[in-house]
This record gives C-alpha cells, sequence and structure tokens, in this order.
C-alpha cells in the first residue's frame, strides 16, 4: 500500500489576519509560489504520491488551488473549521488512516530529506524533532535515547530537549489505535484539542513514540506575521 500524507489546513489564520483574510494560510506565497505548494514538491520528491487535504477557510481558493495541481489530492471539507481544532481537522479524515501516514499541517515548510530520514525510521510512531530549537521551541518534547517521554506546549524550558517540528509518521500497525482514538477522543466532544495530543494517550497506553533529529535540515511554520516575513528570505 502506498504512503499517503495527510494535510491539515481548514484554519483561518487569525494570527496573521492583514495577510490571511484574502487567503488562506497554506496559500500564502514564498517568492512566488504558495507555501502548500512547496511542501507537496518536497513530499513528492520523496516518494509521497497520494495526498489528502482537509481545508475549511476560503475553501473555493483551496479548491482552485489543488484544480491546478498535478497531485493526486483529495480535498476534504471541515464547514467547522471556526470552531474545532486540528483535531476535529483530522476526524474529517478519518477514513483515511490507514496503512502508513505522515500527518502535518499546511503551513509548514520541509526539506526532502526530512522526509527520508523519518521514512528510515520502521517504528510505530515516529515524532521528528529540532534539537537545535530547544530554547525557544513552541511545542516542546523531553525525550529518552530513542523515544519521547512527554510533549506539549507548557514544558518548561528547562526540561526542554528539542522542539518537536509538527510532522508524524503512522504506521500500518499502529493506524488502527490511532483511529480508534481519534474517533473516541471527538466522540466525547474533545474535537478542540491539538491532533498530536492522541499521542500522550498513546503514550499512557504504553506506546512507545520514537523520533528522529532533524536538527541541520531546513523547515520551518509560520504561524505569525513575523514568520511569514522572515522566511521570505529563505528561498531564492
Amino acid at each position: 500500500m502506498e504512503i499517503k500524507a495527510i494535510i491539515l489546513a481548514a484554519g483561518s489564520g487569525t494570527r496573521m489576519a492583514s495577510y490571511s483574510n484574502s487567503s488562506p494560510k497554506s496559500l500564502l506565497e514564498f517568492k512566488g509560489e504558495a507555501l502548500l505548494s512547496r511542501q507537496l514538491r518536497s513530499f513528492a520528491e520523496a516518494g509521497i504520491k497520494e495526498f489528502i487535504i482537509v481545508g475549511g477557510y476560503l475553501i473555493d481558493q483551496m479548491n482552485s488551488f489543488i484544480e491546478m495541481c498535478s497531485y493526486d489530492i483529495k480535498l476534504i471539507y471541515n464547514p467547522f473549521y471556526a470552531q474545532m481544532n486540528s483535531m476535529g481537522s483530522l476526524w474529517f479524515a478519518r477514513e483515511y488512516l490507514e496503512g502508513d501516514v505522515f500527518i502535518t499541517n499546511g503551513d509548514t515548510f520541509f526539506e526532502k530529506a526530512i522526509f527520508l530520514k523519518l521514512l528510515n525510521n520502521n517504528n510505530e510512531y515516529v515524532f521528528g524533532v529540532d534539537e537545535s530549537k530547544k530554547h525557544d521551541a513552541d511545542y516542546r518534547v523531553i525525550l529518552s535515547d530513542d523515544d519521547v517521554l512527554d510533549m506539549g506546549k507548557d514544558i518548561a524550558e528547562n526540561d526542554t530537549m528539542a522542539e518537536y517540528i509538527g510532522i508524524a509518521l503512522i504506521r500500518k500497525n499502529g493506524i488502527k489505535l490511532f483511529r480508534d482514538l481519534l474517533e473516541k477522543t471527538v466522540k466525547n466532544g474533545n474535537y478542540n484539542l491539538w491532533w498530536e495530543d492522541l499521542f500522550l494517550e498513546l503514550m499512557a497506553k504504553g506506546k512507545k513514540i520514537s523520533y528522529v533529529n532533524v536538527t541541520g535540515n531546513s523547515w520551518f511554520e509560520v504561524d505569525e506575521i513575523k514568520d511569514y516575513r522572515k522566511y521570505q528570505r529563505f528561498f531564492n
């Protein structure tokens, strides 16, 4: 079965309102090319051919973008994007949680080498982390020699060992449990969580969350206007 990528891109990007008022954040251009286009190209260069994109905000623009793409993309609409967090968006793509699946967000860029590093790890659940970003990390992780011990935005800086870079690979032997936890979480009304919170549930069940250190490889996330301006200089 082919490896697929689920890309969550439904949000309105309220922290970037002056730019995202007229465009989904993932379609903002970096040197003339949409951020989402750059992400898809990196995935494709790593051999990923099937994509599921969950859209919501300004869905017509997302649909127009996809119609112009040459990739195999299935667009799913989350009509409740304003009331849900990424957990709810992932729930709309739950039927595609089978086989080996990458999951990430549409406001990120990764170079091809990052995908290849994750693919070289055969464990059930694999995170990408960057140990060079621990002092200014947003989503923080605590690590052992080969797995994630704790994760979240509220981990103290002194305890932080790396930043989670916003992408995970779930292998087919772990996907059913992951999907079952997702469905249970949303059924219980907890659709306002981050989708990564499911990994805390998996750790509570004794599951190992492996990680790959991508320090030195190129990646970034666009959360705020300063990020958008800063990373314009990233590309030629």
